[in-house]
């Protein structure tokens, strides 16, 4: 009696050997999943990346943003969006200028670094969350954003020139998000003062406007002014 018990637990044993390898296959051999790792793994909000690729991603990433913002200045009549029109077009062009003038400075074969930073000298590169991690849509870790390549690409909104409130919000709520994930991402890993600084800066001001936008998604009410 008990040699067929200990057999039927072997053969149990087995039989859910093979069901676990059967579906390693399946996942293996799925295209859907094989092209979800693939993207992944390129993917420029989840990946690890050096200070220079975070300066390198995030230089067009703001172009997008930008252009996006000035098109629609010509359309929008609403004064909240018209601000933050105006804000993102004032920062982001800052920032801009900003990392491209810290490219011109550091314009060798070595990964990005300033004078001010000491690489022998070990960061604390715990991420220090405030109100806005916590404030809808927000979230305290790494969003599970998916990072649209045309974020990066001013051609990808090329016929965005006609756009209404609320496909600007529907463009813009993702688009900061990319820029928030890849700031949160690159706090964990450099040791750089100027990019901890950027990193906290767009953290900030991008969820801010991301609250401000998705409040304005989900209100009643969209006030319009003729004097715009």
């Amino acid at each position: 009696m008990l040699k067929k018990v200990i057999l039927c637990i072997l053969i149990l044993i087995c039989i859910l050997i093979l069901i676990y390898i059967l579906f390693l296959f399946t996942i293996k051999n799925n295209p859907i999943i094989q092209y979800k790792e693939s993207f992944t793994a390129k993917n420029p909000c989840n990946q690890e990346l050096t200070d220079d690729e975070y300066i390198d991603h995030m230089i067009p990433h703001h172009q997008v943003g930008v252009d996006m913002s000035e098109t629609h200045l010509h359309n929008t009549k609403n004064p909240i969006i018209f601000d933050i029109l105006r804000n993102v077009i004032r920062l982001q062009k800052y920032e801009i200028n900003l990392m491209k003038d810290s490219k011109i400075i550091n314009n060798t074969n070595d990964e990005f670094n300033d004078f001010m930073s000491n690489k022998n000298s070990k960061m604390n590169n715990s991420y220090h969350y405030t109100q806005g991690d916590f404030t809808q849509p927000n979230t305290p870790c790494l969003s599970n954003t998916f990072c649209d390549p045309g974020f990066f690409e001013t051609s990808h909104h090329k016929n965005l020139h006609v756009m209404t409130d609320e496909m600007y919000i529907q463009h813009m709520i993702p688009h900061h998000q990319v820029a928030v994930d890849m700031s949160k991402k690159i706090l964990q890993h450099t040791n750089n003062d100027f990019i901890i600084d950027l990193a906290y800066k767009i953290i900030h001001n991008q969820q801010l406007e991301i609250t401000t936008l998705y409040n304005l998604s989900i209100s009643k009410y969209m006030f319009e002014s003729n004097i715009l």
